[in-house]
Parts: structure tokens; C-alpha cells; sequence
């Protein structure tokens, strides 16, 4: 009875060690797929790349990869002209001097009020103006 239960145990055992062995194989062969995908990918950017310096350059390929090529360039010059109305419009900050975008309300380093002290500077231009009127008249 020993013997048959130390068999079965012994059965067991084998069997769990051939399972792990198993899912360990599988793990390290699942790696070593990964990393030739990952290498693939690495490959088929390079190629691309070379291709692009190559199409810089003033070389011809098939069609296919010409046609590509155009979209990248229409792609290319559309960001650009996106990017010129990214632009953002800065003011001095009176208080501090900091550059800040001419849409904000105040400032982003001190909290100066910029909107009042623009109306401010606007209305005193305005004064200015009205009193040196007033002298000539």
C-alpha cells in the first residue's frame, strides 16, 4: 500500500515537474518570439528612414512608396502651416516683467491682474489724450 501510494505520489511529482518545464519553455520561446518581433519593427523603421533620406536626396522608387512620400511631404508643410497659428501672442506683465499669453487674465508668476492694468494703461492713454486736447483748445 506504501509502495502503491509513493508510486502515485511519485506519479505526481513527475507529472508537475513536466508541467513546469513545459510553461517555462514556453515562456522563454514566447520571449525569443517577442524580441525577433520587436527587432522586425526596429528593421522596418530603419528601412523607412533610409528610404526618406533617400527620396530627400532626389532619388525615384516605385510607386507606391513615391505616392507615400507625397502624403509625408503634404503632411509635413500642413503642420507647418498648423503650427504657424499655434502661435501665441505674449505681453509683459507690468508688475513682474514675466511673458505670459495675451489671452490670460492675469499673471502666471505673480497674479498681477493683466486685463485691469491693460484697461488702466488704455484709459489713461485716453486721459492723456483729452488733456493735451484740452491745452489747445
Amino acid at each position: 500500500m506504501k509502495e502503491k501510494i509513493m508510486g502515485t505520489f511519485s506519479a505526481g511529482v513527475a507529472s508537475m515537474k513536466k508541467g513546469m518545464k513545459d510553461s517555462v519553455d514556453s515562456c522563454k520561446l514566447e520571449g525569443k518570439i517577442a524580441e525577433q518581433q520587436k527587432l522586425i519593427k526596429k528593421l522596418t523603421k530603419e528601412i523607412g528612414n533610409l528610404a526618406i533620406v533617400r527620396l530627400e536626396a532626389g532619388d525615384e522608387m516605385c510607386p507606391e512608396i513615391m505616392e507615400r512620400y507625397q502624403a509625408i511631404l503634404e503632411a509635413k508643410a500642413e503642420i507647418e502651416s498648423l503650427e504657424k497659428g499655434r502661435k501665441v501672442v505674449k505681453i509683459v506683465c507690468p508688475v513682474c516683467g514675466h511673458k505670459t499669453s495675451a489671452k490670460m487674465n492675469y499673471c502666471g508668476k505673480c497674479g498681477a491682474a493683466l486685463r485691469e492694468n491693460e484697461n488702466a494703461a488704455a484709459e489713461e492713454a485716453a486721459e492723456n489724450t483729452e488733456i493735451s486736447e484740452n491745452e489747445e483748445v
